[in-house]
């Protein structure tokens, strides 16, 4: 095999190492849900960071094969070679030349993400109105049921306190649909996040223990329903929202919401009450 030759294979080679289908697809989908705002700059470089830290690596080994592979070689055609200390030096210097071109390109990306940051912070902030905001509530409004949650706020108490539960036992079916997994079981796996977790297991168990001995409820009890419906619907709201949207107009959206809920909960003192001061910690 001529020199050319050797090179171009090595070429090639390294080329296939630096340039993996599948990494270059995991990079396009990264990359698709960066801009459509389903993740964050900080998931794409962790992402970015560990393709680099790949191809360093397969780099790496490749050259070191290829060393051992030259030395064999020589010390069979030649009593006389380089001293593996000096090739190791020499393979040393070429690896370290080839992670300062990959930390140039990762420098590159990382400013892309932060001009792409800038440019989506721009454009939102420039473009969209109150009513964008507003029209922005009413779809999602729509989109998780809302209606059927604020509806039950108006249940004299023990018809709401024992209609949450089907509410509840609903987003799980919505998702995964039927399942032999008890209540509590069902609300894990939803993910909600740990504090709402809590509160929706202590309503589930007071429930059930009503629901068997139809005990009375006290105050406690229907305070501790209200919570789980304030925390489960804003939970709901803001998950749903339009993630770049809600970013760069948070101060919009919780004043519009706050209008929102104070309006139609006028008459429902108790759960306006717990909605707001929901709004208030979340905002």
């Amino acid at each position: 095999m001529t020199e050319s030759q050797a090179l171009t294979n090595f070429a090639k080679i390294v080329e296939k190492i630096v340039f993996d289908e599948n990494e270059l697809e995991k990079l396009k989908i990264a990359i698709k849900n960066f801009t459509q705002g389903k993740t964050g700059a900080k998931e794409l470089k962790q992402l970015l960071l560990e393709c680099r830290g790949r191809m360093v690596e397969d780099v790496t080994d490749y050259i070191f094969f290829i060393a051992r592979k030259l030395t064999t070689e020589k010390d069979k055609e030649q009593p006389q070679t380089p001293s593996p200390s000096k090739i190791e030096s020499e393979l040393r210097e070429e690896i370290n030349q080839k992670k300062e071109l990959l930390e140039l390109v990762a420098r590159r990306v990382n400013n892309l993400v932060i001009k792409n940051n800038n440019v989506n912070s721009n454009e939102d902030q420039k473009l969209i109105s109150i009513e964008d905001v507003k029209d922005e509530i009413e779809r999602c409004l729509n989109q998780i049921g809302a209606k059927e949650w604020i509806e039950i706020c108006f249940y004299d108490d023990y018809k709401f306190f024992v209609k949450l539960y089907p509410k509840l036992e609903a987003l799980y079916k919505e998702q995964f649909g039927e399942s032999e997994e008890i209540m509590k079981n069902r609300m894990k796996k939803l993910g909600f996040p740990k504090d709402i977790e809590v509160v929706v297991n202590n309503y589930i168990s007071i429930r059930n223990t009503f629901q068997h001995s139809m005990i009375d409820l006290s105050p406690s009890n229907l305070e501790l329903a209200r919570e789980v419906l304030a925390k489960v619907l804003i939970y709901l709201m803001v998950k749903n929202l339009e993630p770049l949207l809600l970013l760069h107009n948070r101060d919009k959206f919780y004043t519009c919401l706050t209008n929102f809920f104070s309006h139609r909960l006028t008459d429902n003192p108790p759960f306006r009450k717990e909605i707001l001061n929901r709004l208030k910690t979340v905002f």
